[in-house]
């Protein structure tokens, strides 16, 4: 496709075969979204607190990650915390109501180092990225850049207590989830960010400080920064678990009997919400199916889920496309209760994605 919302052509292609307490169990499973921490939000101030450690203090470079899914009201500025480390000393992330919108607002260097840019969709599970490379500092939403700002370092430090879903000198919790917060203390770049957006960071990698995937636990696992819940209002939460999918619907695909899958496509500049649903081509495969954009004749997505699990013991997802647009591709194994979410990024055709790890979910 040449233009934004052109024509585009079609063509064929081939696809190989396509409540939180101090402790509780761990639930196991390969991608985000297995188990993520929920908070209740207003009135009650809930929180999960990781003791201050030096290492909690990046200076010359930072990286901030977390998938969030927050629905506060729209009434004033409604500023909830994401996460912080005493917002007055150094470093806050969290959803504020900015003429309307719920916008990712940060403090890098504490008291008046606020800095408003990208759209946290109210509801919607989205990946929400801030990072200071010595000059500047960067918000990202879901891997895309949303807003960029002149920064001096070194950035400023506390001696208080890392907090997710609060801080010390903000205790106002999100009503919804948090999940996979990650800590870096150098600047990832955009092809890092993406790389692992839906992949689970689980093993030590140059700069990671800490990664805390919210599993029924606020364990770190990579540098044993545990956390402790404190207040009230957290739990644990996962996806419900249904006997199977049913049948595809206009905007849902029901594949395997038991992947639904939906896409979400945007032509808005980057940071804003997506445009529209994709609608269902109704083709009759149990395993594959199309999305359509703009019109049913207009083809823009095939995508087909395997049954890998004689193989590697997987699922496996596998897609096409016909496009240069932002889509988001989200695949739910409703009978496990594991989701699974792609993205694909405006300006160079689409890649084709063929994920033999994709759901861990066999049998």
């Amino acid at each position: 496709m040449s233009a934004v919302v052109g024509a585009r052509r079609v063509v064929r292609f081939l696809l190989l075969g396509l409540v939180l307490t101090a402790v509780l169990p761990g639930l196991a499973g390969a991608q985000p979204f297995t188990a993520w921490a929920n908070f209740v939000g207003n009135p009650t101030h809930g929180y999960i607190q990781v003791p201050h450690s030096a290492a909690l203090n990046p200076t010359s470079a930072f990286t901030f990650e977390a998938w969030v899914s927050i629905s506060n009201n729209t009434t004033g500025e409604d500023c909830r915390s994401i996460a912080g480390k005493d917002y007055t000393q150094a470093y806050w992330f969290g959803q504020c109501n900015v003429g309307g919108q719920p916008t990712l607002r940060s403090y890098l260097k504490g008291g008046a180092s606020a800095r408003n840019g990208g759209i946290i969709p109210r509801g919607v599970w989205t990946h929400i990225a801030v990072v200071f490379n010595g000059t500047q500092r960067i918000h990202y939403i879901n891997g895309e850049v949303a807003a960029t700002f002149a920064e001096t370092g070194p950035l400023t430090t506390s001696p208080d207590p890392f907090r997710i879903g609060s801080d010390v000198s903000w205790q106002f919790t999100p009503t919804g989830s948090i999940d996979e917060v990650r800590l870096w203390n150098v600047a990832r770049t955009t092809a890092q960010i993406r790389s692992t957006i839906n992949e689970r960071v689980n093993t030590p990698q140059p700069g990671l400080v800490a990664v805390w995937p919210l599993d029924g636990n606020a364990n770190d696992v990579i540098g044993g920064r545990n956390g402790a819940v404190g207040g009230s209002g957290v739990g644990a939460q996962t996806f419900a678990v249904f006997a199977n999918c049913g049948s595809s619907t206009g905007t849902a695909l029901c594949l395997l009997n038991r992947f639904s899958i939906r896409a979400f496509w945007r032509t808005s500049p980057a940071g804003n919400p997506p445009d529209g649903n994709a609608q269902v081509i109704p083709v009759a495969n149990p395993g594959s199916g199309i999305f359509s954009f703009f019109g049913t004749s207009n083809w823009e997505i095939l995508v087909k889920t395997l049954n890998g699990c004689g193989l590697n013991n997987r699922y496996w997802v596998f897609s096409a496309a016909t496009t240069n647009v932002f889509y988001r591709m989200e695949v739910w194994d409703v009978t496990a209760g594991e989701q699974k979410i792609y993205f694909n990024y405006p300006g160079p055709p689409a890649p084709a994605v063929t994920d033999t790890d994709a759901m861990d979910t066999c049998p």
